[in-house]
């Protein structure tokens, strides 16, 4: 088998375990001039036809290597039109943006970068910016993050698509095979003269670190360190796929509302390496997917779960993590007060279970949760029962929220809250201080007060929540 057929071979079978591309689909490719990228373009075109996708390509002049920049603008420019392809380029002056932003000269280009892809996809309907990252990228990145201090999730090096389009089907495909993919099919590439320069971490580990263990240690530890990333990955999927379905459970009672929160006593039940996620979660909830945050951070709003009601840390980019009645509440500087599943200081919210007393701070009495079997139970003055067959998920004691419901018609037809306290004849100054017993958004009951015909117990009822203010029975 010839390289060339391997190299796009390799690619396809890429394409299609990762789902990267569908057919009809339009592909930009984010082409630099460089072997990697060359390799790249051509592959994807000769595929193009056989998987019924359309290529185009992209390339950002940064302004910083004079003449060899605008000869690998040239180039790039000439090879699409040899590939007859469409081509989009663009010029910044990085050193002046980092300069103006405050920002490394790489951070600036790769910044503008991506946001030039965005444009550019954005405007003609590209579904995906193909990279050209490759086997020995994963492998130094893997190497780095080692050297750096990681965990499981750096050790994941490069994904093959990340969540915001960006795809790299060469990542199965080696250096060295891309270079020879080049001579084989007389595809012509520019060389980048600063990729010399070992002042760079990066060009250090690629031109001295990974030949020395190669020579010294092991001759496949590109293939080694692949491995160990593929099983990071692996690894890291299902810890933070387990994280993200207990966060529905350990969240706020109250989905898709504002701030974010976690329960803190059932954080500190859970596994170490689960409790870091869930924050991260959390975080990724309240800020967006793409905010990460530093080990040390995290640590930081762990320390947290034994501080009292109101401490508070702030973090970069605007987070802000608060504990609030036993939870811990993630707050994005935009979010506003409205929808709070955790408000003002008279906002309360706790879990609940049979078998305990809740006393709320700040008011008057003691709410009592018990478990009864109803052939043996005598309904005394103030208790509401629910059925505890009908209830499937966490309970939770609070006062009321804006839009709150609670179905009172027997054909499952719902009331606004409001409207009860009225028919109940509470008056307004009163009614943010009854205590409700929740599932999510869902009122199950108002304590002192009535039932959800949901949740009401009848003749075949066998066991029941009995709930009610008072002294211990």
């Amino acid at each position: 088998m010839n390289i060339s057929f391997n190299v796009k071979e390799k690619v396809k079978s890429t394409i299609i375990e990762h789902e990267m591309i569908a057919k009809g689909d339009k592909i930009l490719v984010a082409l630099s001039g460089g072997a990697d990228s060359v390799c790249l373009t051509h592959v994807l075109c000769t595929l193009a036809k056989e998987m019924n996708f359309s290529v185009s390509a992209a390339h950002l002049n940064h302004g910083i290597r004079g003449e060899e920049a605008d000869r690998d603008e040239v180039f790039s420019l000439e090879f699409c039109k040899k590939l007859g392809i469409e081509f989009y380029r663009k010029r910044i002056k990085a050193l002046e943006i980092a300069e103006r932003e405050g920002i490394t000269v790489e951070e600036a280009g790769r910044k503008e970068r991506y946001a030039f892809f965005d444009e550019v996809c954005r405007r003609d309907g590209q579904r995906a910016v193909a990279t050209a990252h490759n086997k020995d990228d994963a492998a130094e990145t893997v190497l780095m993050r080692i050297i750096r201090g990681t965990g499981i999730d750096g050790l994941s090096g490069i994904k093959y698509v990340r969540e915001d389009g960006i795809i790299r089907p060469l990542l199965k495909v080696s250096r060295e095979e891309i270079e020879k993919y080049c001579e084989e099919n007389s595809l012509g590439f520019c060389v980048d003269s600063t990729n010399k320069d070992n002042n760079y971490t990066r060009n250090k580990v690629r031109n001295e670190l990974l030949p020395y263990i190669k020579q010294n240690f092991n001759p496949n530890v590109v293939e080694s360190l692949v491995n160990l990333s593929d099983s990071a990955t692996a690894d890291g999927e299902f810890l933070n796929s387990y994280a993200k379905r207990l966060f529905k459970r350990l969240g706020s009672p109250m989905p898709n509302r504002k701030p974010v929160v976690l329960h803190i006593e059932s954080i500190s039940m859970v596994d170490r390496a689960i409790e870091t996620r869930l924050i991260m979660v959390a975080v990724k909830e309240a800020m967006g997917e793409d905010f990460s945050l530093e080990k040390k951070h995290i640590n930081d709003i762990l320390s947290l779960k034994n501080k009292e009601t109101g401490c508070l840390l702030n973090f970069p980019k605007g987070l802000t993590v608060k504990v609030m009645y036993g939870w811990l509440e993630f707050c994005n500087e935009n979010d506003v007060e409205m929808n709070n599943a955790l408000g003002n200081e008279r906002d309360y919210i706790t879990q609940i279970e049979p078998g305990n007393a809740y006393k709320i701070e700040g008011r008057d009495g003691i709410v009592f949760v018990k478990r009864v079997l109803l052939s043996e139970y005598s309904k005394k003055q103030g208790d509401i029962l629910i059925d505890e067959e009908k209830i499937n998920e966490a309970v939770f004691l609070r006062n009321r929220r804006k839009g709150d419901k609670m179905v009172v018609f027997s054909d499952g037809r719902s009331k606004k809250l409001k409207s009860i306290f009225i028919d109940m004849k509470i008056p307004r100054d009163k009614r943010d201080d009854i205590p409700l017993i929740c599932c999510g958004d869902e009122v199950l009951a108002i304590v002192g007060g009535r039932v959800s015909e949901k949740y009401k117990v009848n003749k075949n009822s066998m066991k029941a929540w009995v709930i009610y203010y008072g002294d211990e029975r």
